[in-house]
């Protein structure tokens, strides 16, 4: 009998054995499927427990019929031949990559900014293993690889095996000046830049980079970034370190709004250039570099980069063709940014000289003559805007200028393409278009993605990203997605949309209700058309994780806390061209940390709205004394208790100067600072106490006495501002405390953990939840009979349910008292259960039982 059973016992553990080795390679196998659509898919806000593949299926199945090439239009006829669209193609971007023209007139009587002799050598120091280890941890593993196939997750994964001969590459190049030629060889693949392309020119070539390559330019991309502002000039935002894309939006907005309330006529010439980064001439990239103070040996590392490439086009998957190049620089490798910033430099000196001798104007920010700001141009890559009067010689004097440019750079400014956009009463635009040889268009326009010259708070300026919003839910994605890939969705996509927008425009009440509306719905919606239950008011969901919402953003206060960074930046970056048109435009008040307020109008400037929020955002912040002039001593936050007028009402009631600096109480007395101030009476004897506790918080403030004043963020830990510590501050708690890592963090599915939440919230839709929502159905529960299905019930008291928690507690030899509810069995859930897998297993439990016993309800 005995051996009976042990041969019975030997059977079920090896055909367990046998059971589990093939789950696991199943569960390997639909792993690696998922894996491999989802990079097919580029779909990049998938989360690791919530995969459906035939979503990715069909997201990249979508991206391969948008971007195959079935025809192109030759000599004005529409071909469907491979061969003959194959053959076009390859001959379009060999001529595209070939120089015209290998004698150029130079800029030499052109005043550039040269790098300090220390950075030239800096930047040409041997390469080390920690820069490009950093390097490469810090690249995308999941983009498209080049020829080599290798992209970067494998490098990612394998560095310890393939990082010796990476560094051997690196001291090559540094002894040589140059790398073997194969290691350069790109695949150039076409993006229609619109639906329907049928144009050679309606593609947008991207460069796939082999990855050997991709690294090297990529640290030779990251030593020049540093350098870069140095050389920049401040029209120039794009691609330089402390520069933002909304810099040149808002000081577009700011300037155009002082030149309509001056009631000065003047225009504003969008340019196009055309094939920016293709047409690039080598030679005066080169002449660039030198005249900025580049070593020859950093010359020749460029040289090397942008002159060695080969190339061959994927048409519909397929390379064709194999040449090499003789200009142009190509999107896709990074350096190419950074290089065409230096190209484009030239033509902010040239636009500086012009103004200088007076063949150009700008608008004019602040006050009219020699004490305010003028601003001719804003450039941010080939984003170009020209702000001039409406002279007639002006505007001649500005196309000898692209003319000259173009002879120079090899960069040619498309003016068919190009707009002029009158600004006030201009009654000779049309000769003003006719003498530069552009279109016409009038305000509000978009310049970089954003509106330029639109009214305060204009709705019709928000259609494009409400439009997009509605676009992203349409059709067929919806019916692939779970609870779980919903709220994923909504937090990596669909909330970041209007980011862009929120980050410089207020956001009116109407536009962030239908923003709510739209994330609400797709939420709580399902496959078909009908109505479905909103299980949480959307307040609540807008909550983070540990007070029982999802932390889906709440747009308005988003909106705050984005404009609020715009304030901590002003008493922050004193240098910078944005911060100069404002103090330009409105003053500053004693201090410089804000502007003046503006009692104007709003017009189409947006900086006013911005300042409004001034009062309260200062309450978060925290001054570092330095030398104490730019502190105020009484009203500003620089000691450990706040502000010293609320802290000490008694000193402030009695002190002299109330607006005094923090310098002004400061003595030195043999290299010793002491703390000297001014009261308007003597102290009395009950005040004695009150003014030793004061001078105790002057003496540990740890203030120094020298160096520059600072400000902080309070609520930084030392970080400084970043925008969710605001956005954190401004949410109000109105929720629940809950178990949410419990929730969140178990290793299970996430349309799993939203379950769990809802439940947790006594949200689910049980027989008690349906009556409360007016739905009529029988008051019983499904397993027991009883009647009074709640969720407690069913989960956890129904006396079916019982009987299966008490067996999963047997198997843990555990002896449980049930809790009362959800929320409480969760919260108490959590306490350790040993380490590693028993401890998932452990978390998991709650998360399984509450799932299968839904479904079987």
């Amino acid at each position: 009998m005995c051996n009976t059973r042990s041969k019975a016992s030997k059977f079920i553990v090896s055909h367990n054995k046998i059971c589990n080795r093939d789950i696991h390679m199943d569960h390997n196998k639909n792993k690696q499927e998922a894996i491999s659509w989802q990079q097919k898919s580029r779909v990049t806000w998938l989360k690791e427990g919530d995969k459906n593949t035939k979503y990715f299926h069909s997201v990249a199945n979508s991206h391969r019929r948008n971007n195959s090439i079935r025809q192109i239009s030759i000599d004005g006829e529409l071909s469907s031949n491979q061969d003959v669209i194959k053959a076009h193609i390859c001959s379009f971007y060999r001529n595209l990559y070939t120089e015209e023209y290998y004698c150029r007139p130079l800029l030499d009587g052109l005043n550039f900014s040269v790098i300090q002799g220390e950075d030239a050598s800096w930047l040409e120091r041997p390469f080390e293993e920690d820069e490009v280890t950093l390097v490469v941890q810090n690249m995308n593993g999941d983009k498209s690889p080049g020829p080599d196939g290798f992209p970067m997750s494998f490098y990612h994964a394998c560095w310890q095996v393939v990082k010796g001969d990476i560094m051997a590459v690196f001291v090559e190049l540094y002894a040589k000046g140059s790398l073997e030629r194969s290691l350069n060889v790109t695949f150039l693949t076409l993006i229609p830049k619109k639906a329907n392309a049928d144009e050679v020119r309606d593609f947008r070539p991207i460069s796939l980079l082999g990855s050997v390559y991709k690294i090297v330019a990529k640290v030779l991309a990251n030593r020049l970034s540093t350098v870069l502002g140095h050389l920049v000039s401040s029209p120039q935002n794009a691609f330089v370190k402390g520069r933002q894309i909304t810099d040149s939006v808002l000081i577009a907005n700011e300037i155009l709004d002082s030149r309509l309330k001056d009631k000065l006529s003047g225009v504003i010439c969008k340019l196009d250039i055309k094939k920016a980064y293709d047409h690039v001439n080598w030679h005066f990239l080169l002449y660039l570099l030198d005249r900025c103070g580049f070593s020859g040996r950093w010359c020749q590392w460029i040289y090397y980069c942008i002159s060695t490439v080969q190339f061959s086009i994927l048409i519909n998957g397929s390379p064709e063709g194999f040449f090499g190049s003789t200009r142009g620089i190509h999107q896709g490798d990074p350096l190419s940014p950074l290089l065409f910033v230096l190209i484009m430099e030239a033509l902010s000196r040239m636009m500086n000289k012009a103004v200088e001798e007076g063949l150009l104007s700008g608008f004019q920010v602040g006050a009219l003559g020699s004490d305010g700001l003028c601003i001719s141009h804003l450039l941010f890559a080939d984003d170009t805007l020209i702000f001039s009067d409406s002279n007639p010689d002006h505007i001649l004097h500005l196309r000898f200028l692209f003319t000259w440019f173009e002879a120079i750079s090899g960069l040619k400014i498309n003016l068919s393409k190009s707009k002029m956009v009158p600004v006030g009463q201009v009654p000779n635009i049309d000769v003003l278009a006719v003498i530069l040889g552009c279109n016409i268009t009038h305000l509000p326009m978009s310049y970089l993605g954003l509106p330029l010259g639109a009214k305060f708070k204009s709705k019709q300026i928000w259609d494009p990203i409400l439009e997009k919003m509605e676009r992203k839910l349409a059709g067929w994605q919806r019916m692939y997605l779970s609870k779980g890939g919903r709220v994923t969705l909504i937090k990596s996509t669909l909330s970041s949309l209007p980011t862009y927008f929120l980050s410089l425009f207020p956001i009116p009440v109407s536009v962030a209700a239908r923003i709510d509306t739209i994330q609400r719905n797709f939420l709580w919606g399902g496959m078909g058309e009908g109505k479905k239950f909103h299980l949480m008011n959307w307040s609540q969901v807008c909550q983070p994780l540990h007070l029982g919402g999802l932390g889906i953003r709440n747009v308005r206060l988003f909106n705050r806390a984005l404009l609020g960074k715009w304030l901590w930046r002003f008493g922050n970056e004193r240098e910078t061209l944005w911060r100069q048109v404002i103090h330009s435009k409105y003053g500053s008040l004693p201090g410089g940390w804000t502007s003046a307020p503006s009692t104007g109008p709003y017009g189409v400037g947006l900086w006013k709205n911005i300042r409004k929020d001034w009062a309260h955002f200062a309450r978060y912040l925290r001054f570092e004394v330095g030398d104490g002039t730019r502190i105020k001593f009484w009203t500003d936050s620089w000691c450990e208790r706040g502000p010293l007028k609320e802290s000490f009402p008694e000193m402030y009631n009695i002190s002299r100067d109330k607006e005094a600096w923090v310098a002004d109480h400061l003595n030195y007395q043999n290299e010793v600072m002491t703390w000297s101030l001014n009261f308007i009476r003597p102290a009395h004897d009950w005040e004695l106490e009150v003014i030793s506790s004061f001078m105790d918080v002057l003496y540990q403030s740890g203030v120094k006495g020298c160096g520059p004043d600072k400000v902080g963020w309070q609520k930084s830990s030392g970080k400084g501002f970043q925008v969710k510590f605001y956005y954190k501050a401004l949410l109000p708690s109105i929720g629940l405390s809950v178990p949410w890592k419990i929730i969140w963090k178990t290793k299970v599915p996430l349309r799993v953990s939203f379950f769990v939440w809802t439940a947790a919230r006594d949200r689910i839709l049980t027989v008690q939840n349906l009556r409360r929502r007016q739905v009529m159905v029988i008051d019983w529960c499904y397993m027991c009979k009883a009647s009074g299905e709640s969720t407690d019930h069913l989960l956890l008291h129904c006396p079916i349910v019982a009987d299966l928690w008490s067996c999963i507690f047997s198997l843990f030899g555990l002896q449980w008292v049930m809790p009362k509810g959800v929320l409480e069995l969760l919260a108490c859930w959590g306490e350790g259960r040993g380490k590693s897998k028993i401890q998932d297993l452990w978390n998991s439990i709650p998360h399984g039982i509450f799932w299968v016993l839904w479904w079987r309800a």
